[in-house]
């Protein structure tokens, strides 16, 4: 092939790059395409769940104008000059130890043996352009932030005759402020008040599996940490889900009134300590649960 990528610009970098430079396909066959790689965010709830999504992704692909051949149908097919129709030129190099000779893949036919007398105008007979395709790909429930998915197929286009690369899918899962994650656990923070800790309560948590109702036993220590089991995230080619940790903190109020004053007041009494509620007792209760 004849004018290379010189007329992508900055394209050409990337091609450089995707078929390991000016090498061409020398005598080992066609070069299959090299993977490509993008990334992919998606939130908590559609890692818990499993999604279905669609993306956008610039890559080279082969020209259709060409057919990924570099050069039109008609073009006349010259015998390279520059190795004698060889695919490899041969480098004679004088060095300290002697004369050094070296055989590499010819840069002006691309290991060919050929050239043609017109480039393909559309690629400049690179036999690639590049362009933005959709692409739809189906994400496992239980993934994780950093892993990869692969499609097939779906990377640079191999030299004519040789398998497409593949595209390689890092997912990036987005934090979520309810939830704290680890691998198939999750933690969850969940407030209660000073009466539900010291009497129990049934509260209604919402789950990334949907709304549960969590017994608050009575009692209920702040910092306490209760487990549901199989309310976690899937695991991901292994059966069944990882657990929740439910961490109960007591939250006690700024501002009482005069009947909760008394209440807590007598609470203090029956209980043997002399507390005047103005001065901290909520934050002394706090302390101690």
């Amino acid at each position: 092939m004849g004018g290379g990528a010189g007329g992508m610009g900055g394209i050409g970098d990337i091609f450089n790059d995707l078929f390991g430079g000016g090498g061409g396909r020398g005598r080992g066959g066609p070069r299959p395409g090299k993977d490509l790689r993008t990334n992919l965010d998606i939130d908590l709830q559609e890692a818990h769940d499993g999604v279905t999504k669609q993306f956008s992704v610039a890559r080279p692909t082969r020209c259709d104008e060409c057919d990924g051949s570099g050069h039109p149908e008609d073009a006349d097919v010259r015998t390279c000059t520059q190795c004698d129709g060889r695919g490899q030129v041969t480098r004679v190099q004088q060095t300290p130890l002697g004369r050094v000779q070296q055989t590499t893949t010819c840069p002006a036919c691309e290991g060919e043996g050929e050239t043609y007398s017109e480039d393909c105008a559309v690629c400049d007979g690179s036999g690639i352009t590049r362009e933005e395709t959709t692409l739809t790909v189906d994400v496992p429930g239980g993934i994780q932030d950093g892993q990869t998915l692969r499609m097939e197929g779906e990377g640079a286009p191999g030299e004519p005759g040789a398998r497409d690369g593949d595209l390689l899918i890092e997912v990036r899962v987005e934090g979520d402020d309810r939830f704290e994650r680890d691998g198939a656990d999750l933690h969850l923070t969940e407030p209660v008040s000073f009466p539900q800790a010291v009497f129990g309560d049934t509260v209604t948590l919402e789950t990334l599996d949907g709304s549960v109702e969590f017994e608050v036993p009575a009692g209920t220590q702040s910092g306490e940490t209760f487990r549901l089991k199989g309310k976690g995230m899937p695991r991901l080619r292994r059966r069944g889900n990882g657990d929740l940790y439910v961490n109960v903190q007591v939250v006690t109020p700024e501002d009482l009134n005069t009947e909760q004053r008394e209440a807590l007041e007598a609470f203090a009494e029956a209980g043997g300590e002399e507390i005047d509620v103005s001065e901290g007792f909520f934050e002394k209760i706090k302390n101690s649960l």
